[in-house]
């Protein structure tokens, strides 16, 4: 089995029916969009610079309420030919890794990252990228899954798994193990350490526990000293 081309095919046949289409895992997919854009964006004027890695397909460009003059969307794969931000004019779409796109100093006034670090070969050099890349005062959004807390596992069994079986997609762990390389503790501790001198807010889902076995993701708005 060729790796590479497995995953594209779980990303272009079946990624959008097991978490966008119906049910719980359509709630759960919709509430974390939601949950990242709850914060305060009064700084963010007309003028801000947005770029958001791992854009997939678009998908959270519609849940985005405040202003900005540009918005870059980052992804390892080509523009998808409809996505919510494909006829705004303000939206560029950059096929490039992370570790490897061009992403200049002080450029951003904002970074939204979805399911992105639990991928990453190496994310401890991307959230240093980041750190760098934001102006001072500059928004880092994260939305950190729980994988593979007890929560996010019993979801992903009983939800997530059977959704993807009966779409005749019958290799989700083997999926889920190339894919979610990385553990929330770890990430965790990275980031505490590239940011430690930010300010950090963290909120976790759905219960308000700050536990990673008791919840299915947690949201991090992180910003970067004036």
């Amino acid at each position: 089995m060729e790796k590479d081309l497995f995953l594209r095919e779980f990303y272009e046949k079946f990624y959008t029916d097991i978490y966008n289409k119906s049910g719980l895992s359509k709630l759960s997919f919709e509430s974390t969009h939601r949950a990242l854009e709850s914060f305060d964006a009064s700084e963010l004027s007309s003028s801000a610079v947005i770029l958001e890695i791992g854009a997939g397909k678009g998908e959270h460009f519609s849940y985005v309420k405040h202003d900005f003059c540009k918005y870059v969307m980052v992804d390892l794969f080509e523009e998808p030919e409809e996505h919510p931000g494909k006829n705004d004019p303000r939206v560029q779409w950059l096929q490039s890794d992370i570790v490897n796109a061009q992403i200049e100093p002080n450029s951003y006034d904002r970074i939204i990252s979805t399911c992105v670090f639990h991928h990453l070969d190496s994310p401890y050099e991307v959230m240093q990228q980041i750190s760098a890349a934001l102006k001072p005062g500059g928004i880092f959004s994260l939305f950190l899954p729980s994988d593979p807390g007890v929560l996010s596992r019993i979801f992903r069994n009983l939800i997530v798994k059977r959704k993807a079986n009966k779409l005749g997609f019958y290799k989700y762990d083997l999926m889920a193990s190339f894919e979610h390389r990385n553990h929330y503790w770890g990430l965790k501790a990275m980031l505490k350490e590239v940011f430690s001198d930010w300010a950090i807010s963290r909120r976790y889902y759905p219960f308000g526990i700050r536990s990673a076995n008791m919840s299915l993701f947690s949201i991090w708005q992180i910003r970067k000293p004036e």
